[in-house]
C-alpha cells in the first residue's frame, strides 16, 4: 500500500495543486484519528539533588551569542565546565593546556579524586593563587595516571595550547588507539604538518566528528583554540563516553505541564511534573521538586532561547532533548530547528506501512456521540489529498475526563494541537498502519531545485530521516533529509539511495525541506574522486589555449579554468594528454580546493557522447509529457534523411520519433524556442536535428527549424567573423551564422565559435523566405590539421640496448605531412614493462616480445649479418628490422611497436635486393607514395578479410593541405596495425561501431588506427 501511494505521490508532486470539490459530511469517507497516547506505563526521571548548585554553576554572564554557548551550557551542567570566577567563562580566551587537562579530567569523572588530594594538601593559609596551582597540578596528575597526557607533554602547559595537542589528549581521554597504516588517507589536507604519529588519530577526530575541520578542508594543527570552541569538541567528545559515564538522553515533545503542592507529615513539596512524548511513541515524566525539609530541591538545567534557567522554563509544545547523569536528570536543551519533528518521523518511516500524505484543509465540522459509556465531541477535519481523495481527520474530546485525543500540529513556528487549522491550510501529515496520524505540518508545497555533487549519504536511522550533502554548484554546502516517497534515479533508471556515491553530480528537487526527486549521473571514470572540500563542474568544453581552457556549464554560463603539469587528464578511466581535449567534449573538471579555479583532474566522458547522426525530416507531431518529435520525409510521403559522406540518404522508416531530454536545444533561427513554442508554432515543418547517444538513448542535442530552400556546399572557410556572425568559403558563398546553426568539428557537437579559418566544411543552408542572405543550418568542420598522427615513427631498427633503441633511416608526421627519410641515426626511444612491441615478420607466428627479452633476442642490426654476403651480388652485409610505432611525445617513449624482417611491408625483402645501404631512404619514400592518412566513422568490421567500412570519411591532401570527403565509404585493412585508444594499446576488437577513427595507412593496409 505505501509503494502505490509513494508512486501515486512522486507523479502528483510534479503538476500543480488542484481544488477539488469535496464531498458533504454526511457522505462516509476514509478517517484518520489521533495517535493514542498511554501515559499509564511512563517512566519517571527526577532531577538532581545538586539541582541548584548545577543551575548555579551553568549560568554564564558572557556567553550569550557566542560560539559554542549551548555546548559551554551543556558541559558545565554535566560537570565538565566550570566558571572562572564572576560568573565568566571567556569563550574567546584562547584555552590553555591546563584549561584542556582539567576539563577532560572531569570529563571522565575523576574530579573526586583530585579534589580530595587538594583538600589534603590545602591549609587554612593557602592563598588563592597557591590554591590554583595546587589544583592545576593535581589534574596533571590525575591526567598522567589516565594516559590522557604523557611526561614528553607537561611543559608550558599554562600558555595557550595546540589543536593538534587537543586532539591528541582528547583521543586518549576516550580511548581512541593510533593506527599506523601506510595506505591511510587523510581527509585534511594539511596532514604533511601534523606530527607523524598523530595523523591517523587526528583523522580519526575528524572524521568521527568530533573535531570540525577549517572551511577550506585544513586541520591547522599548530592554532590555538578558544573556550567556546574547546566546550564544543569535549560536547561531541563525551558523546562517545555516555555508556561509560551512565549518561543517557532522549527527544519528545511537552505534552504536558503539571505544577502541584503536596503536603507530607510536614514536608511542603512544590512538584512541577513535565510529561513528554518521546520520539519512539513512549511517554516520560520530567520531575523537579522543592522540599522544605532540609532545603532540598531536585532540579535540573534548562537551556531555551539562549536562557538558562531551571524547571519553569519549559512549556506545553517545546521540543526538547534531556539528559541524565547516573540516573539523575541533569540538563534540558530546548530545540528550535525541528529536530525532534524529523526523529518522530524518522522513528515512523521504519516502519514499511507509515505514510506520508500532502493535501489541503478544506472543511471543519463537528458532532456530539454517546462512546464507550461518555459523551465525546467529534472534531472532524475535512482534507482532499494531492492525489484528489478525501480523508476525514477526527478529533475525540472526552467530556467527563477532558481527556483529549489531539494531534500533534506544527503551524508558523508555534507547536500544539489540531486547534491550530484553518480552512485552506496546506498540509504534510504523517499516517501510521492504524489509520493514527503521528503529526501534522502546515507548509505549503514550495518546490526548489538544487544542482551540485553528492559529499554524503546517511541511510534512515532512529534518529533521522535519510539524508544527502549536496556541494552545491553554487560553491555552498546542503545538508537535506530524503522523503520516504522520493524518487531516486541515476542514468534515467530508478536505484537505491546508497548508489549515490562522493563526488556524483546530482539535480534534486525539494518540496517543504525535503529531497523529493534525486536524477543523478554516472559515467566511466571515477565518480567518488572529488576530494573532501574540494569541488567538480560539468560542461562541454569551448575553447582549449595553452594553460586554460573554457567550459560551458549545464546552466549555461562559461567559466575558464588553469591547467599545468599536475593536471590529470583522463578518458575511459585512462591517463591521456591535454591533446586529448577537443571542443565539444563533455567534461567533468576536478579541484583540490572549492576558492581556486586551476584544475587538478579533468575527465573527458565515454566516447558514445559523440554525436551519432544528422537528420532532416518534417515536424509532424510534437508529444511534450514523452518528449518526443515525430518527423517524417520533408514531402510529406517520403522517408526522413540522414547525412552520409556529405549528401543525404533516406532512413529505413516512414518516420522516426526523436528522443528528446532536459538538455535538447530548439531554435528558429536566432530565435530560441520551447518544445510548447515548437508544437504550437512550427508543426508541418522542417528541421534539422542532431542525435547522440545519452546512455544508451538516441537524444536529440540541438535541434533547427527550416524557414526557406536548401542548398549544400563543400569547400574550405575562407574567411570568419564571429563577431558579424558571418563566414565565407573559397566559392565565394557568404552564410550567416544563427544561434541555431548546428556544427559539427571532429565527430563532435561544438560552439559556432570553433569554426575557424582553412576548415574543411560541408554546409547545408537555407535562404528564408524574402531574404538574400543564407543561413547555415548544418556546418560538418574537419580541422586543418590532427597532430594525432605525429606520434607515429616509421625506420629501420638501428641498435637495441637494455631500455631503448635507435632508428636510421627513419621519417615522421609534422602536421599531416610525412618528413623526408633521414639517413642518419635517431637519438634514443625509449621501452618500457608495459611497452607493446611485436614482431609481425611470420603471419603464422606473430611473436609478442616482452621489453625485458628485447635487448637479448636479435633484433639490432649488427645481430644480423648475412654470412653469404658479397659486394657483387644483391643484398646488404646486414639483414635489419623495420618497425613502426607510436611513442609518447612527452618522454619518446615506446607505446607500440610492429617489426618486421627485411622490410616494412608483407613482401618487401629490401635487404635481400639492395646493393647499398643508402638506397633503403629511396625505397622507403618510393613505399611512402602509397601513405594516406584518412579518418571517419566505423561503420562495420568484415572480420573474414580484417577489414573496417568507414563512413562520412575524409583523406587528407597534401598538395592543398586539407581534408578532403570522400564521396562512398573506404575500406581500410588492420591485418598488421596497431590500434591506439587514450594512449594505450587496445585490440582492434574494442573497435566499437560508430567509434570515430583516425588512420594512417599505406594504400589500403593500416599502419596505425587512433580511435578517438
Amino acid at each position: 500500500m505505501k509503494k502505490l501511494l509513494a508512486l501515486l505521490l512522486i507523479v502528483s508532486m510534479f503538476s500543480s495543486m488542484v481544488v477539488f470539490a469535496a464531498a458533504p459530511f454526511d457522505v462516509p469517507v476514509p478517517e484518520f484519528t489521533a495517535l493514542k497516547t498511554d501515559t499509564t506505563g511512563a517512566n519517571t526521571l527526577t532531577g538532581s539533588i545538586k539541582g541548584k548548585d548545577i543551575i548555579t554553576n551553568s549560568y554564564f554572564s558572557d556567553i550569550k551569542n557566542t560560539y559554542g554557548h549551548e555546548s559551554i551550557v551543556r558541559m558545565a551542567a554535566l560537570g565538565v565546565i566550570k566558571q572562572y570566577g564572576d560568573k565568566k567563562y571567556y569563550p574567546s580566551s584562547k584555552a590553555t593546556g591546563y584549561d584542556i587537562i582539567g576539563m577532560l579530567v572531569r570529563m571522565r569523572g575523576n574530579e573526586a579524586a583530585v579534589m580530595q588530594r587538594v583538600y589534603n594538601l590545602a591549609g587554612s593559609s593557602t592563598t588563592p593563587a597557591r590554591l590554583k596551582t595546587l589544583m592545576d597540578q593535581e589534574y596533571l596528575v590525575e591526567a598522567q595516571t589516565l594516559g590522557i597526557v604523557n611526561a614528553t607533554e607537561v611543559l608550558n602547559l599554562g600558555q595557550p595550547a595546540t589543536k593538534e595537542t587537543l586532539a591528541v589528549w582528547t583521543a586518549r581521554a576516550i580511548g581512541l588507539a593510533p593506527i599506523f597504516n601506510q595506505q591511510t588517507v587523510f581527509t585534511y589536507s594539511d596532514w604533511a604538518s601534523v606530527n607523524p604519529i598523530y595523523r591517523s588519530l587526528i583523522e580519526d577526530m575528524t572524521t568521527n566528528g568530533i573535531i570540525p575541520l577549517k572551511n577550506d578542508g585544513t586541520f591547522a594543527p599548530k592554532e590555538n583554540v578558544t573556550r567556546g570552541e574547546l566546550a564544543v569538541i569535549l560536547a561531541a567528545a563525551l558523546e562517545t563516553q555516555y555508556a561509560a559515564r551512565t549518561i543517557t538522553s532522549g527527544f519528545g515533545l511537552v505534552i504536558g505541564v503539571k505544577p502541584e503542592t503536596i503536603y507530607n507529615n510536614g514536608d511542603t513539596v512544590k512538584r512541577n511534573t513535565i510529561t513528554v512524548k518521546n520520539t519512539d511513541g513512549t511517554v516520560t515524566n520530567l520531575v523537579s521538586e522543592t522540599h522544605s525539609k532540609g532545603n532540598q530541591q531536585f532540579d535540573y538545567v534548562t537551556h531555551k532561547n539562549g536562557i538558562v534557567s531551571n524547571n519553569g522554563n519549559l512549556k506545553l509544545g517545546d521540543e526538547i532533548e534531556y539528559v541524565t547523569l547516573a540516573g539523575a536528570l541533569q540538563y534540558v536543551q530546548v530545540i528550535d530547528n525541528n529536530l525532534i519533528l524529523e526523529k518522530i518521523a524518522a522513528n515512523s518511516e521504519a516502519d514499511l506501512y507509515t505514510t506520508f500524505h500532502y493535501g489541503t484543509l478544506v472543511d471543519i465540522n463537528s458532532k456530539t456521540q454517546y462512546k464507550n459509556g461518555t459523551t465525546v465531541v467529534t472534531e472532524i477535519y475535512r482534507v482532499v489529498d494531492i492525489t484528489g481523495d478525501v480523508f476525514d481527520i477526527l478529533v475525540d474530546e472526552d467530556l467527563y475526563t477532558g481527556l483529549r485525543e489531539d494531534v500533534i500540529t506544527y503551524k508558523e513556528n508555534e507547536v500544539g494541537g489540531v486547534h491550530l487549522l484553518e480552512i485552506g491550510d496546506v498540509m504534510e501529515y504523517l499516517v501510521n498502519e492504524d489509520r493514527e496520524i503521528i503529526y501534522i505540518k502546515v507548509a505549503p508545497l514550495d518546490k526548489t531545485t538544487l544542482s551540485g555533487t553528492v559529499r554524503e549519504i546517511t541511510p534512515l536511522s532512529a534518529d533521522g530521516p535519510a539524508t544527502m550533502t549536496i556541494y552545491g554548484y553554487d560553491d555552498k554546502v546542503y545538508q537535506l533529509p530524503l522523503a520516504p516517497y522520493a524518487n531516486l534515479r541515476i542514468n534515467d533508471r530508478v536505484t537505491d539511495i546508497n548508489n549515490f556515491v562522493y563526488g556524483m553530480p546530482v539535480d534534486v528537487e525539494i518540496s517543504n525541506g525535503y529531497i523529493i526527486l534525486v536524477e543523478g549521473e554516472s559515467f566511466s571514470g571515477e565518480p567518488g574522486y572529488i576530494p573532501k572540500y574540494g569541488k567538480m563542474r560539468m560542461g562541454d568544453i569551448v575553447t582549449v589555449y595553452q594553460n586554460t581552457f573554457s567550459v560551458k556549464l549545464n546552466d549555461g554560463t562559461t567559466e575558464f579554468y588553469d591547467i599545468d603539469q599536475t593536471t590529470q587528464f583522463t578518458k575511459d578511466g585512462n591517463v591521456v594528454t591535454k591533446d586529448a581535449l577537443k571542443s565539444g567534449m563533455a567534461v567533468k573538471v576536478y579541484f583540490d580546493n572549492i576558492s581556486t579555479l586551476g584544475a587538478s583532474k579533468v575527465e573527458i566522458e565515454a566516447p558514445e557522447l559523440l554525436f551519432e547522426i544528422i537528420y532532416k525530416g518534417k515536424i509532424k507531431n510534437v508529444n511534450g509529457a514523452r518528449k518526443e518529435i515525430q518527423i517524417i520525409g520533408s514531402d510529406g510521403v517520403s522517408k526522413p534523411e540522414y547525412i552520409s559522406n556529405n549528401d543525404w540518404l533516406p532512413a529505413e522508416s516512414y518516420s522516426i520519433n526523436l528522443k528528446t531530454d532536459d538538455k535538447t536545444e530548439y531554435y528558429a533561427g536566432n530565435q530560441k524556442l520551447t518544445m510548447t513554442e515548437l508544437e504550437r508554432n512550427y508543426s508541418g515543418y522542417q528541421l534539422y536535428a542532431v542525435v547522440k547517444k545519452v546512455f544508451g538513448q538516441p537524444t536529440v542535442v540541438r535541434l533547427s527549424v527550416k524557414t526557406g530552400g536548401e542548398m549544400m556546399y563543400s569547400s574550405t572557410v575562407r574567411t570568419v567573423d564571429h563577431t558579424l556572425g558571418s563566414f565565407d568559403i573559397s566559392t565565394k558563398e557568404n552564410f550567416n551564422i544563427t544561434d541555431g546553426t548546428i556544427v559539427i568539428k571532429d565527430g563532435l557537437v561544438v560552439p559556432s565559435s570553433q569554426l575557424k579559418a582553412r576548415d574543411t566544411v560541408f554546409v547545408v543552408s537555407e535562404s528564408p523566405m524574402g531574404a538574400y542572405d543564407k543561413n547555415a543550418m548544418v556546418v560538418k568542420v574537419v580541422t586543418p590539421y590532427d597532430n594525432i598522427f605525429d606520434k607515429i615513427r616509421i625506420g629501420a631498427v638501428e641498435t637495441v640496448n637494455p631500455s631503448n633503441i635507435t632508428f636510421r633511416n627513419y621519417t615522421q608526421y609534422t602536421n599531416n605531412f610525412l618528413n623526408a627519410v633521414n639517413p642518419n641515426e635517431t637519438g634514443y626511444y625509449k621501452f618500457y614493462t608495459d611497452s607493446k612491441i611485436v614482431d609481425i615478420t611470420d603471419p603464422t607466428k606473430i611473436k609478442t616480445i616482452k621489453p625485458a627479452d628485447f635487448w637479448h633476442d636479435s633484433y639490432a642490426r649488427s645481430e644480423n649479418v648475412d654470412t653469404t654476403y658479397n659486394s657483387a651480388t644483391p643484398g646488404l652485409q646486414f639483414e635489419r628490422y623495420y618497425a613502426f610505432m607510436v611513442v609518447n611525445e612527452a618522454d619518446s617513449a615506446i607505446v607500440a611497436m610492429h617489426l618486421r624482417h627485411k622490410g616494412l611491408l608483407p613482401g618487401q625483402n629490401f635487404d635481400d635486393t639492395l646493393y647499398k645501404e643508402s638506397d633503403i631512404g629511396t625505397k622507403l619514400e618510393e613505399t611512402f607514395t602509397g601513405a594516406v592518412l584518412s579518418r571517419g566513422i566505423v561503420t562495420s568490421d568484415d572480420t573474414t578479410w580484417d577489414r573496417l567500412e568507414i563512413t562520412d570519411s575524409h583523406d587528407w591532401t597534401d598538395y592543398t593541405g586539407q581534408w578532403t570527403a570522400n564521396k562512398s565509404n573506404i575500406f581500410v585493412k588492420y591485418t598488421d596495425a596497431i590500434v591506439i585508444k587514450n594512449n594505450r594499446v587496445i585490440d582492434v576488437e574494442d573497435i566499437q561501431m560508430g567509434d570515430y577513427i583516425y588512420v594512417m595507412r599505406i594504400k589500403e593496409n593500416a599502419l596505425v588506427i587512433f580511435v578517438q
